[in-house]
């Protein structure tokens, strides 16, 4: 997904680094247990409601996103309200989360085709503070790899919890016509 970057809009008289980190290559139960680029174990698919909400190898992968950030904003003299995380499937599952525990506000957070982890720590800590980072969860309404009911309970759960924060920004949940799991192009405009 790191193709990405070449297409994201620039901002005039503002310097913006989107970050879309790569997961590292662990064994995924889905698979019978195939190594492969993943963030975090999965049990089935489609990921649905039953998946595990605190699945095997997350924290590790906190951590490396976390550490990222950091970098990006330590090579780039950035702030991090100037930093955009964004991800795709289990990405986007782990923007949400990066983005909610991550020490300082970020610029923004995207998730395409993702869900929510942990779901009752990871939704309060979308209020208060992180009240005011702009989400955007998209997803396709043919997803048969990542339930669209996911995203939708993503934002509707966060826009819940952030209608009680005062200052909140904005979660925009958006579907996409005959779209599976993956991204169209109006989804990455």
């Amino acid at each position: 997904w790191s193709f990405l970057e070449r297409m994201m809009p620039d901002f005039p008289n503002r310097k913006v680094v989107y970050a879309f980190p790569d997961a590292p290559n662990q064994g995924v139960s889905c698979n019978n247990g195939m190594v492969m680029p993943s963030w975090f174990d999965i049990k089935a698919i489609p990921v649905d409601e039953n998946e595990p909400d605190d699945p095997a190898g997350i924290d590790e992968s906190i951590a490396s996103i976390h550490g990222l950030i950091d970098k990006v904003i330590a090579d780039n003299n950035l702030k991090p309200e100037n930093v955009v995380l964004g991800g795709f499937s289990q990405g986007g599952a782990m923007s949400l989360m990066a983005g909610s525990t991550y020490h300082a506000q970020l610029g923004g957070v995207v998730c395409l085709s993702g869900w929510l982890l942990r779901k009752s720590s990871n939704v309060a800590a979308w209020s208060g503070p992180k009240a005011s980072v702009p989400l955007f969860i998209g997803h396709g309404d043919a997803d048969q790899v990542v339930l669209t009911s996911l995203g939708k309970e993503a934002a509707d759960k966060i826009r819940a919890e952030r209608d009680s924060s005062a200052g909140s920004a904005g979660v925009t949940f958006k579907t996409y016509a005959g779209e599976g799991h993956g991204a169209c192009d109006d989804e990455l405009q």
